[in-house]
């Protein structure tokens, strides 16, 4: 009877932790950050949230159809206390987004979003610390 029951606790405890691993993704396995990609289009969803925030775009191909692409982007604390202007974006704003191209069809993950107006925003708009010059040691 002691030999089902371990069976199915270690069935769940594995299961348990099989399901957790793959709860949350790397950006290494869902984005290729040696390929980079432009995208124009227009804003249909925007979502500030923990612990990834998104957009999707309308963005018109080649062939003239329309494609929804999605916009990653890190979690809404991080993008607030960068002083990301999460404020600056609505629901059918044109916008351009550079970033790292998706390893699948129509994502990329946000390194820089134009503005309609030429503003040019990074979801890390803290200032860099001036760096030391280490070149001459």
């Amino acid at each position: 009877m002691k030999s089902p029951l371990v069976l199915a606790g270690l069935v769940l405890v594995i299961s348990t932790i099989a399901r957790n691993s793959t709860a949350h993704h790397s950006t290494v396995v869902n984005f290729d950050s040696n390929r980079e990609v432009t995208i124009s289009g227009v804003l249909t969803e925007i979502r500030w949230l923990n612990p990834h925030s998104r957009f999707r775009v309308d963005v018109r191909n080649p062939e003239g159809r329309v494609e929804e692409w999605l916009v990653e982007m890190g979690a809404a604390n991080t993008l607030k206390r960068a002083g990301f202007p999460t404020e600056r974006f609505a629901v059918g704003d044109p916008v351009t987004i550079t970033g790292a191209a998706g390893r699948r069809d129509r994502a990329v993950l946000l390194r820089e979003v134009t503005l309609s107006n030429g503003t040019h925003l990074t979801p890390d708009m803290r200032p860099r610390a001036p760096g030391r010059d280490v070149s001459g040691e």
